[in-house]
């Protein structure tokens, strides 16, 4: 017996031997040594001798991890008994390889791997005479479609669980590993219909589920991935409809309204949303449109059925997870939209305001509010308000430095004398130079002991400074004008030379 027990004394094969080195074996036994558990990689037929691999006994030989460091080994010609097996444990029995289902009063319940029926029957089977061998698990690219297609439907629920404890990174990752399981898988010759209808399956329901975990975890761009992926799956199969994949998955309860509405309305809502969150508003509500096209059909196909008791659980089901999806797409339509009138709203105030910027706004009258005008109107008027009191002030002391007398006391002294005399009037210089310099000001002055009586002027009725329409568009006129004799010249020119 050769054994490597440390680094300082390994068993080295010669190189002869190292060349002929014979196959591994398509089962390997983990068996119990005296130096603890190891892995029969290899059983010469020339000489008998086992190759035991200690410690490590779930990767095979070819793998990264066992390559990466020098095993333990043990030769020897002993036959080593096998570990006891448990629940779960792939085993090899007398009638083949399988997985060990149940184990109850030294009868162990084997559901064979190795043997395949047609469809999807299984073969299970009973040992009693002697406890079956525990072998190691084959390693990915190992497993034919089936072992693969059976790995991912396991990670499958394992998914749906992480899912269900709200634990979406796990469900995420989960998910995505099924769909790597069997995202390049080689059919050959042993893949049955329903092993590649199955497969179909998985790759649509967690490609979806992963989208979903992306949507809560706001991961919209990985969201799309996945939902894209599902979709070209879906159209992949609608394409083949009425073959055998396609009749297999009837058969099985997986109807169209399910297959083509259900699951593809799932995947565009997907998209739909990681549109949206990614700004793209207008790609969301297109979306969601399409979605709602392919949806309706199959909900008036389930609903327009004249004997509704006649309806399957599947028909039911699918009718109402198509009702409750159609729901929600008229909820986002309706807020997709909202928030696209929002956006326009916001682009239309920076356009006005980056035109202001770069063209000017005027004078501003023109943008200002009801508020604000009137407010301008209001000092306008008490402006000129002013403007005529100061006029009435100022005429008022010339009189009394002409006179001598007060306006006031000018009043009393006719009143008293019983005499009415006409008010006095100064033309004054003042005056007719504001009626140049401002428009028209019609005022009242009377020598009481009122206040003066005011009368705000109209700047509507400057009929003076209305000019004519030739004086407004002078210019514009002359151009015309111009341009009218040089089209005439021209064409006169072009006949006089033809």
């Amino acid at each position: 017996m050769n054994m490597n027990m440390s680094s300082s004394h390994r068993y080295t094969q010669p190189p002869s031997s190292r060349q002929k080195q014979e196959p591994e074996d398509a089962d390997q036994v983990i068996v119990q040594t005296d130096f603890g558990r190891g892995l029969i990689v290899r059983t010469r037929k020339s000489d008998g001798i086992k190759e035991i691999r200690l410690g490590d006994v779930k990767s095979s030989s070819s793998s990264p991890a066992f390559r990466r460091r020098e095993p333990n080994m043990l030769y020897t010609p002993k036959d080593y008994p096998s570990v006891p097996p448990c629940i779960g444990d792939d085993v090899i029995c007398e009638y083949g390889r399988g997985v060990l289902k149940e184990i109850a009063d030294d009868k162990y319940t084997i559901e064979l791997a190795s043997w395949r029926l047609n469809g999807r029957s299984n073969v299970t089977c009973h040992v009693v005479s002697s406890p079956p061998k525990v072998v190691r698990k084959h390693a990915l690219h190992e497993m034919d479609s089936a072992e693969k297609v059976a790995l991912a439907k396991s990670q499958k629920a394992e998914a749906a669980k992480y899912f269900s404890e709200k634990d979406y990174t796990g469900a995420l990752n989960t998910y995505a590993s099924a769909v790597d399981k069997v995202r390049n898988v080689q059919h050959d010759h042993t893949s049955s219909n329903e092993v590649r209808a199955d497969l179909v399956v998985i790759m649509i329901t967690c490609s979806n589920n992963a989208a979903t975990c992306c949507i809560k975890l706001a991961k919209w761009e990985e969201a799309s991935k996945f939902a894209s992926n599902a979709l070209i799956m879906l159209d992949a199969l609608y394409g083949k409809r009425g073959m055998k994949i396609h009749t297999i998955l009837n058969s099985e309860g997986i109807i169209d309204a399910k297959l083509f509405g259900e699951w593809r309305v799932k995947s565009y809502l997907v998209v739909a949303r990681a549109c949206m969150e990614q700004g793209e508003v207008e790609d969301a509500i297109a979306i969601l449109k399409k979605a709602k096209g392919l949806g309706m059909p199959y909900i008036d196909e389930l609903s327009s059925s004249a004997d509704q008791s006649s309806r399957g659980k599947e028909e039911k089901a699918s009718l109402r997870a198509l009702t409750l999806q159609m729901k929600e797409i008229k909820r986002l339509v309706a807020e997709y939209s909202e928030k696209r009138k929002a956006a326009k709203k916001i682009e239309k105030k920076k356009a006005k305001v980056m035109a202001k910027a770069l063209f000017g706004g005027g004078d501003g009258k023109e943008n200002a509010t009801p508020d604000k005008q009137n407010n301008a109107k209001e000092r306008d008027s008490s402006d000129t308000k002013q403007h005529v009191e100061q006029v009435n002030d100022e005429q008022e002391k010339a009189f009394e430095d002409q006179t001598g007398v007060g306006i006031g006391a000018a009043t009393s002294q006719t009143a008293g004398a019983g005499t009415r005399k006409a008010p006095f009037k100064r033309k004054s210089s003042l005056k007719s130079k504001l009626e140049r310099e401002d428009p028209p000001v019609h005022q009242s002055v009377s020598f009481s002991d009122q206040p003066p009586q005011v009368k705000e002027f109209d700047r509507a009725k400057d009929d003076d400074d209305d000019e004519t329409p030739w004086q407004k568009h002078k210019e514009a006129l002359i151009l015309m004008g111009i341009a009218g004799v040089s089209v005439l010249t021209i064409v006169g020119l072009r006949r006089a030379y033809r």
